[in-house]
């Protein structure tokens, strides 16, 4: 089970080096694959692999599109891919690999919010849509995957488990 964690300050305040750094290592045992970070002004995402699928071997996260407009973070699994792919295709997305975290972050860019419909999987994940300001977070349908947050207002702190949240 991979992990996913993140900090974003709607009133635009930066965020504390390391803060996103301290979640992720707060989980580390659901990284094995590798942990790593996205860190942008106000906004910090973090991302713990651990690959389970051959399509896992060509995923990367967080996963951003080309201008960084859209940065994700995801745990979890498509299951529906081969379906959401050649729908994404004759949407005339480009996709760079055959990663489910690719799958999501494009359908994302051609349905916006309404995404969801089109993904069938076990998931929570989160994107952060920089020029709409908009943290679009999501569980699959039977909340299988863990997503705990903390809303105080102004900054949105997430985690796949509660202790790093509670160590910020």
């Amino acid at each position: 089970m991979s992990g996913i964690a993140g900090i974003i300050h709607f009133d635009g305040a930066p965020v504390e080096p390391g803060q996103v750094e301290k979640m992720t290592s707060a989980m580390a045992h659901r990284g094995p694959d590798g942990i790593h970070h996205w860190v942008k002004g106000n906004v910090a995402l973090g991302q713990c692999m651990l690959r389970t699928t051959p399509e896992s071997l060509e995923e990367t996260q967080p996963l951003t599109n080309e201008d960084e407009s859209l940065v994700l973070v995801m745990d979890g699994r498509v299951d529906n891919w081969e379906e959401l792919r050649r729908e994404l295709l004759g949407r005339g997305a480009v996709l760079r690999t055959r990663a489910d975290a690719e799958l999501v972050l494009r359908a994302y860019e051609v349905w916006g919010t309404g995404c969801l419909p089109h993904i069938d999987g076990d998931f929570a994940l989160v994107i952060w849509d920089a020029e709409k300001r908009l943290a679009f977070c999501a569980r699959d349908r039977l909340g299988n995957k863990p997503f705990n947050y903390n809303w105080d207002g102004k900054t949105l702190a997430f985690a796949s488990e509660l202790h790093p949240i509670l160590a910020l």
